[in-house]
């Protein structure tokens, strides 16, 4: 049997909802070209749990790469701590006018 759960179209947005239509579109149109028949009930139904799946792949992504850019702040090291290979530019001129005493 199929070990994948179904997902419920509810619980797509209707911008995802036709997201998955374009992609359940595209995998017919692709069973078409590959058997040169019509896909009947049971294996349209395949198709648009395989197209949901699709989507909802892409939408957990989407959350996970927002979440963890949300959650991580931007920390700006000091330049006296940075290694040589993180310091990108540096100016002399403004080093030297720095280190001036006057």
């Amino acid at each position: 049997m199929n070990d994948k759960k179904m997902i419920s179209i509810d619980q797509f947005t209707p911008d995802e909802r036709l997201v998955v239509e374009e992609t359940l579109n595209g995998l017919v149109e692709k069973f078409r070209q590959r058997s040169g028949k019509e896909p009947d009930d049971k294996k349209r139904k395949e198709l648009s749990a395989e197209a949901r799946q699709q989507v909802m792949t892409v939408k957990l992504a989407k959350e996970k790469a927002a979440a963890e850019k949300k959650n991580k702040p931007v920390r700006k090291k000091k330049p006296a701590s940075l290694a040589a290979s993180e310091v990108s530019d540096f100016s002399w001129s403004a080093s030297i006018n720095k280190g001036r005493r006057q």
